[in-house]
């Protein structure tokens, strides 16, 4: 493209930004409403585990202060936001949240929720439970506190909610590509879920082959051809932080984990470019940089 003067142009591709977070936890220590989440695109992604919906006045002050300061925020429930109330009463919660003023109307819950944010991008988000496998039930079922902290939560309705999220996750992105057929208009796919997609690097190495590992990541890429089509993938849950690409998947994490605020116990630790960076309180291993949590990480979807 040239302009009047017979010079070349070169024009952006449209784009839209998002910061990405997960597994803040911040009922641990009681983090709520000292937690800040310095603003670096004008949406927001947390992708489970913000804290508990059980402590309902604490949590709402949060999102409506990061309501307050981005243009929108998707929340995708995580097993945490359950603890000490049932499914049901959690997801009655998850309405609320969304409904209440104080969110100002720019909360989205998503829980198996599609949102066509742009005619290009398409948003896709539910818990996507993992899938627990007959021959380690019984290890997840004692190493894994869900089942003892979600009142009347069992395995098998966890496996019950995975093949429910997968299916619609599946006929959604179908029904994408479709559209997109039909109108001749290629449409991005995000797709934001607590539980991993992938086991092989979702989680820490030394963890991959644990046999409750059952509980936090599914093999699905590679496994249903139509999963292939989405361009961005967000996931949390297993507090590994990392970013690769796989069966032509863009996957992203940015997990805090179960951590002290700054000035406690020294977990606030001051990394490069002033940036901040936490470390996972009482891990068995040491992350490297890359793998570090960054409240400023952000990805940007390319239309």
């Amino acid at each position: 493209m040239f302009n009047g003067k017979g010079n070349l142009l070169f024009f952006k591709r449209p784009s839209s930004r998002f910061q990405i977070l997960s597994d803040l936890h911040l009922e641990v220590g009681d983090q709520y409403l000292t937690y800040h989440i310095p603003v670096q695109a004008p949406f927001l992604i947390l992708a489970g585990d913000i804290g508990r919906l059980q402590d309902y006045d604490k949590y709402l002050s949060f999102i409506a202060t990061q309501c307050a300061q981005f243009d929108a925020v998707y929340l995708v429930l995580g097993n945490h936001e359950f603890y000490g109330i049932s499914r049901t009463e959690g997801l009655a919660h998850a309405q609320r949240l969304e409904k209440d003023a104080k969110t100002l109307g720019r909360l989205k819950v998503l829980y198996r929720t599609r949102l066509d944010i742009d005619p290009s991008l398409s948003i896709l988000g539910c818990t996507l439970q993992s899938n627990i496998r007959p021959e380690n039930r019984a290890v997840v079922e004692s190493r894994v506190k869900d089942f003892q902290r979600i009142p009347n939560w069992t395995v098998d309705l966890h496996n019950e909610e995975h093949q429910r999220d997968l299916d619609w996750l599946r006929a959604e992105i179908d029904s994408i590509s479709s559209e997109s057929e039909l109108s001749s208009k290629a449409k991005h796919i995000l797709v934001i879920s607590h539980h991993a997609p992938i086991k092989n690097g979702s989680s820490h190495p030394k963890n991959e082959r644990s046999p409750w590992g059952d509980a936090f990541a599914t093999d699905l890429l590679g496994v249903y051809k139509e999963l292939s089509k989405v361009q961005c993938w967000v996931f949390g849950h297993t507090h590994y932080t990392t970013q690769w690409r796989e069966y032509g998947v863009n996957l992203v994490s940015n997990q805090r984990g179960h951590v002290l605020g700054p000035g406690q116990n020294g977990q606030n630790v001051e990394g490069s470019n002033t940036r901040d960076r936490w470390r996972v309180l009482g891990s068995r291993f040491k992350q490297k940089e890359e793998h570090c949590f960054d409240p400023r990480k952000c990805i940007t979807i390319r239309m």
